[in-house]
């Protein structure tokens, strides 16, 4: 839930009122903070959704299970190289930036198919609606980067994470609900 509500928050940092406030070394903690943390998180969030209902969404789940994991690792490594760079020269790499450009291309893949598995084993309200915002929103937020331009950062953010931030936060909570439940000892056992 954290990692997703990180991105969901992380387009703030691009807004023109945030850089009065921040100096370089502040956006770069912003963007280390915002950006590359939540993908860690999202990687733990991954693995939490594998261990507890890989085996009910078969084939696609897995599927998009680790088409996802690698495109946040990609994103991962992408965004640190990027961070590094403009750190010790000031300026951004090709490199970095087609990193990032090639993952999330990968993730709206992912996110379309372990959405669909989803919603096709999970019918609790957060789960279901987590997994039709992975399924529609997240390519369509990409979608809506490519079409609008990348003009101002904070659309360009808020295309590409907030889709992505609030079905984790859907899936989060829906996590952690089977956790507590599971958790719950039984009057009869």
């Amino acid at each position: 839930m954290l990692g997703g509500l990180s991105w969901v928050l992380f387009p703030l940092g691009a807004l023109p009122a945030a850089d009065l406030v921040l100096t370089p070394r502040g956006s770069l903690a912003c963007y280390g903070l915002g950006y590359l943390l939540p993908q860690l998180l999202l990687i733990m969030g991954l693995g939490g959704l594998r261990a507890i209902h890989g085996r009910s969404y078969g084939w696609l789940g897995s599927a998009g299970f680790y088409v996802s994991l690698v495109a946040l690792a990609l994103m991962f490594v992408g965004g640190a190289f990027e961070m590094v760079k403009m750190a010790s020269t000031g300026a951004g790499s090709t490199v970095g930036y087609l990193t990032l450009v090639v993952s999330f291309l990968l993730l709206a893949w992912g996110s379309v198919l372990l959405g669909l598995a989803i919603t096709g084993v999970l019918h609790d309200p957060p789960s279901y609606l987590a997994g039709l915002l992975l399924a529609i929103g997240v390519p369509l937020g990409l979608l809506a980067v490519f079409e609008a331009g990348a003009a101002w950062d904070f659309y360009f953010w808020a295309g590409l994470t907030v889709p992505y931030g609030v079905a984790w936060l859907l899936l989060g909570y829906a996590l952690l609900s089977a956790r507590a439940t599971a958790a719950k000892p039984s009057r009869f056992g």
